[in-house]
C-alpha cells in the first residue's frame, strides 16, 4: 500500500465558482472509448477498495451491489466498508488511517 493520498473532488469546477483545474494526469481524464474504459476497468484487478459509508439511508444499498460487482466483474481482491456515525461528522483519524494502510483505493459516498 502506498502512503500517497490522492483526492479526486467530483464537483464541476463551474459549480464550486473556479476556474477549470488543469489535467496533471491520466488517472483525471475522461474515458471515452471501450477500450479505455477496459483498460481502467483492469487495473482494479487484485487491488483492495475500501468505502466510507456516511450513514445515510440508501447508502448501504449502493455499496453492497458496487461492492459484488468490483469483485465479480472487475477482479477487486477485497472490499472494506467502513461506517461513520453520522453524515455530518467528519470520518474518525482510526477510520482513515486504517483504510490507508489496508486500500489501493477509498471511496466516501452518500446515499441519498
Amino acid at each position: 500500500m502506498s502512503n500517497l493520498i490522492q483526492l479526486f473532488n467530483p464537483t464541476p469546477a463551474w459549480m464550486a465558482g473556479e476556474p477549470e483545474m488543469p489535467q496533471t494526469n491520466s488517472t483525471t481524464a475522461r474515458l471515452t472509448s471501450a477500450t479505455q474504459v477496459e483498460a481502467a476497468a483492469s487495473r482494479l484487478a487484485g487491488m483492495v477498495v475500501g468505502f466510507i459509508d456516511n450513514a445515510k439511508p440508501n447508502f448501504r444499498f449502493l455499496v453492497d451491489d458496487l461492492a459484488a460487482r468490483l469483485t465479480s466483474h472487475y477482479g477487486v481482491a477485497q472490499v472494506h466498508i467502513r461506517q461513520k456515525r453520522a453524515a455530518s461528522l467528519a470520518a474518525p483519524e482510526a477510520m482513515l488511517e486504517e483504510l490507508l494502510a489496508t486500500c489501493d483505493l477509498v471511496i466516501a459516498g452518500s446515499g441519498d
